[in-house]
C-alpha cells in the first residue's frame, strides 16, 4: 500500500459536458467536485479503493471512528493543496472538547450532535502512519467494490481460451471470435462505466443513514476524539495520521 500526498492539478477532464464546472480557487483536485459530480466522485473512489479495501477487510490495526468538524470542508483552503493540518483547526479541536465534556461510549450516542462530522481510520501494519475516509467516501467505494467484483465474476466466466495469434498467418474461425469477443468486452466494459457512476452516488447519498457496524459488516470501532501521540491531516475525504514516534518524522525533526 502507498500513501499518495501529491495533490492531483484541477478537475478532472471531462467530455460533451456543457454545464459550468464548480469554483475551485486551491486547485485541490477531484475532491472539490465530490458533491456535485459524478465522475469526479468515481475518481475519488477509485484512487482509494486500496484504502477502502484495508479498512473494510480488516487488513489495518486499531480501527477507530475519529470526529472532525463538520465546517471544515466548507472552508477556503491554501494553495498548496487541500490537506488541512488537524492540530491548527479550532473548530475540529472545539468539538473534541465538547465530546470530552460529554463522552459518547457508542456511535449512536455522537450521531447527530451539533458540528460533528466522523471518518473511519486504521493504522497500517508494522508503521506509524494511520489512514481513513468520511463515511460518505467509504460508502461510495463499497458500491464500486461490489461492482467490481461482480465485473471480474462476469470475465471469468465470459473469458473463453485465447488463441495465439502468429504474423503472416490466416485468422480462423476460433481467431475471429476472439476478436468479436474483445469488443463485446469493450462494450460491456462501457456499460459498467456508467454503472460505477451510478452505484458511487448512491453510496454517497445513502452514506448518512448508515452506521460504521453496517458499513464494516457489523464491526463496532471504539470512538477516538483524543488522538493522541499524532499529527493529523485530512483532505474533504481523506483522513492521514502520522504517529510521533514514527521514524519517517526523524528526518523532520532534523
Amino acid at each position: 500500500m502507498t500513501v499518495d500526498t501529491l495533490p492531483i492539478p484541477g478537475a478532472p477532464a471531462r467530455s460533451g459536458r456543457t454545464a459550468p464546472l464548480p469554483v475551485d480557487p486551491a486547485g485541490s483536485g477531484s475532491e472539490a467536485y465530490v458533491a456535485e459530480d459524478n465522475e469526479a466522485l468515481l475518481l475519488t473512489a477509485q484512487s482509494q479503493m486500496l484504502v477502502y479495501r484495508a479498512l473494510a477487510y480488516g487488513v489495518v490495526e486499531d480501527l477507530r471512528i475519529v470526529p472532525l468538524s463538520s465546517s471544515r470542508t466548507a472552508r477556503h483552503r491554501n494553495d498548496t493543496g487541500s490537506l488541512s493540518l488537524l492540530e491548527e483547526d479550532e473548530e475540529t479541536q472545539a468539538v473534541r472538547q465538547r465530546l470530552e465534556e460529554s463522552p459518547p461510549v457508542i456511535e449512536r450516542q455522537m450521531r447527530g450532535r451539533p458540528g460533528v462530522t466522523d471518518f473511519i481510520s486504521g493504522r497500517i501494519p508494522g508503521t506509524g502512519t494511520h489512514v481513513g475516509m468520511s463515511r460518505r467516501l467509504f460508502a461510495s467505494c463499497r458500491r464500486l467494490d461490489t461492482l467490481q467484483v461482480e465485473a471480474a465474476r462476469e470475465e471469468r466466466e465470459r473469458r473463453g481460451p485465447q488463441p495465439i495469434m502468429s504474423e503472416g498467418l490466416p485468422w480462423d474461425d476460433e481467431a475471429l471470435e476472439s476478436v468479436a469477443q474483445a469488443e463485446r468486452v469493450s462494450y460491456f466494459e462501457r456499460q459498467r462505466f456508467m454503472g460505477r457512476r451510478e452505484a458511487v452516488r448512491a453510496g454517497f447519498d445513502e452514506a448518512d443513514q448508515l452506521s460504521w457496524s453496517t458499513l464494516l459488516g457489523g464491526r463496532e470501532p471504539a470512538i477516538d476524539w483524543r488522538r493522541r501521540h499524532v499529527f493529523e491531516g485530512a483532505t474533504p475525504e481523506t483522513y492521514i495520521a502520522i504517529e510521533t514516534s514514527d521514524p519517517v518524522l526523524r528526518s523532520v525533526r532534523g
